[in-house]
């Protein structure tokens, strides 16, 4: 019925996008094994969300970092502390070499902040621009 699959992590990341035939083999690569006669699906989202615990050596929060290292994407350097030494793909280094050179910016993927640098007026200032109207 479905040829592709996306898993998604709390707060949007990717944990798998692929066909549904290779989601058994990805998952038992990392030490996660499904249950006879369970969904499949519905038991990646219990662990997803924290109902059952993955097993292995991998917790729910290293599921997105493990599948950008698994697909060579770049880990964010917020999240370079969910990538353990036990890891088949060592995670690339993004620190810079030289203390001269600008240092790399934290960005946080899971409470962003208003990057258009606007500021919003203040409710006296709101209601001057309502009244003018």
């Amino acid at each position: 019925m479905f040829d592709d699959l996306i898993l998604l992590a709390k707060g949007g990341l990717t944990v798998y996008h692929g066909p549904v035939d290779n989601v058994e083999e990805y998952f038992e690569g990392l030490g996660i094994t499904i249950p006879e006669r369970v969904n499949t699906p519905d038991h990646l989202i219990d662990i997803l969300e924290g109902i059952i615990k993955p097993g292995g050596n991998v917790t729910a929060q290293q599921l997105p970092v493990r599948w950008m290292l698994h697909n060579g994407y770049r880990v964010p350097p917020d999240m370079l502390h969910l990538c353990d030494q036990n890891s088949s793909a060592s995670p690339p280094s993004h620190e810079p070499n030289n203390k001269d050179q600008r240092e790399v910016e934290k960005y946080n993927y899971f409470s962003t902040p208003d990057l258009s640098g606007r500021v919003t007026p203040g409710v006296f200032r709101q209601y001057k621009y309502y009244l003018g109207r």
